[in-house]
């Protein structure tokens, strides 16, 4: 029974994941949340990269999510062409938490955009 339930909520997954999307954004945010996973015995970090977009009707949309071991710039070549098969075709203004190796492929799939990093602000707690 778990199976099969497992089984349609990956199929749901995937619908999702593999979704046109809006073929301009006017912004998109890329940032991470690093998860503790267990594997074999041993804690390993894995971080779960999101992409959210700033629609032209002032909308987010979560545009996808991908697990990834570091931030390389292969790895987001990845995620740009992901982004571009899915029908985007251009992101005016970009932001992450200052990955140099961010600008080269998004330079590469979008000419105009605008890149800007933000620094990590620790809310803490009060």
């Amino acid at each position: 029974m778990m199976s099969n339930t497992t089984d349609r909520i990956i199929e749901h997954i995937e619908q999702w994941k593999s979704r046109h999307l809006k073929r301009v954004y006017m912004f998109v945010w890329m940032d991470a949340i690093v998860f503790k996973v267990r594997l074999d015995g041993k804690v390993f970090d894995k971080a779960v990269q999101i992409a959210v977009g700033l629609n032209n009707k002032g909308l987010r949309d979560l545009l996808s999510m991908w697990i990834c071991q570091n931030e390389s710039a292969s790895f987001w070549m990845s995620v740009l062409t992901d982004l571009k098969s899915r029908g985007v075709e251009d992101i005016l203004i970009s932001s992450t938490d200052n990955l140099k190796v961010f600008l080269t492929p998004s330079k590469q799939f979008f000419h105009k955009q605008k890149h800007r990093s933000v620094s990590f602000i620790n809310y803490g707690t009060h």
